[in-house]
């Protein structure tokens, strides 16, 4: 199953209906801050998973194409915020928005997208119990990832950071808008309670792996394919599951340690002391250890696919969770 062009061609149906709800708005500036991640494409992957899981549930993927909209757009808006938080110059390749416009701008096109959010989960055609429960879903899954934000925020720089704790956060920030896409696809597909569970646990797992091969990339790939800056959570101070580990490996005292300290969290590090930072946490088992990591979620994430019955949308759903973890970088 080649599942780049499946993502292409379910992206390329979902872009109209995207750019549909961003046509209009004032002031224009405002406006284009508001289309600019939009625009910029993306893999789609949260509606995308929310129309295959309708379909595989024997519903009808196209219905649930608002509902996967709407997590579109508040992914986006999280993203304007985030990039905001981190202080980030680019994503997928341009200029952030707080970059390109300025801080304000930026604040308030995230705030639009997240209204607009909501306005468009109304256009899900639904029974007014379904729409409820996606609304509430919804609602919760945005109150849960700001508190996975705000973890992460507390958790750079922290010496005492567990991976454990870092699991709760990316389960909180990242995996929870995967989690809602699938059960609300599921939830629009007519889909028994075992399977709206069942596959909210298959697509969480999938977003902590999908996160522990970001934080891989984000150190070991190329910038012009990711379209982010190559070590800026070095730079941040981020305590990923890598750094994590590689701390607990080398031991206080350790040269390698220290080596790595200097560097973790400092804004005016040189471009070859990040590169000797990345290097240190491959010699220290950190990238190794977050790799065999995310390949364990990928496997129990498949397992939770047992709920459905056989067809190529459930196919779809377990290269999915291939390819989360098979990126190039």
């Amino acid at each position: 199953m080649d599942i780049f062009e499946i993502l292409k061609n379910r992206s390329r149906d979902l872009e109209p209906l995207i750019s549909s709800y961003l046509k209009e708005g004032r002031p224009d500036n405002l406006m284009e801050a508001v289309r600019h991640y939009p625009r910029a494409g993306g893999k789609r992957m949260r509606p995308v998973v929310a129309m295959v899981v309708a379909d595989a549930v024997g519903g009808k993927g196209k219905d649930a194409a608002p509902y996967g909209a709407s997590l579109e757009l508040i992914h986006n808006f999280t993203l304007v915020h985030d990039d905001l938080m981190d202080d980030d110059d680019t994503r997928r390749g341009l200029p952030a928005v707080h970059m390109k416009w300025d801080m304000p701008t930026a604040v308030l096109a995230g705030d639009a997208l997240f209204a607009k959010a909501f306005e468009v989960l109304a256009d899900v055609e639904v029974s007014d119990d379904k729409l409820r429960r996606l609304l509430k879903l919804t609602a919760q899954s945005v109150w849960i990832l700001a508190e996975g934000q705000q973890l992460d925020t507390d958790y750079e720089n922290n010496p005492n950071t567990t991976v454990d704790n870092y699991l709760n956060m990316v389960e909180k920030k990242t995996s929870v808008l995967f989690a809602s896409a699938a059960a609300g696809g599921a939830i629009i597909g007519g889909g028994s309670e075992k399977q709206i569970s069942d596959l909210y646990d298959y697509a969480n797992m999938l977003g902590i792996a999908f996160q522990l091969w970001d934080d891989v990339i984000g150190l070991c790939g190329d910038e012009s394919v990711t379209g982010k800056p190559v070590g800026s959570d070095i730079r941040n101070g981020k305590r990923t599951a890598i750094v994590i580990k590689a701390l607990s490996k080398g031991g206080r005292g350790h040269p390698k340690y220290d080596e790595l300290l200097n560097t973790l969290g400092n804004q005016d590090a040189s471009d070859q002391e990040v590169k000797r930072a990345i290097e240190i946490l491959r010699e220290l088992g950190g990238v190794s250890y977050a790799t065999e990591l995310a390949e364990r979620y990928v496997k129990c994430a498949k397992e939770k696919l047992g709920c459905l019955p056989d067809s190529k949308h459930k196919e779809f759903l377990v290269a999915l969770a291939d390819f989360a973890i098979g990126r190039s970088y």
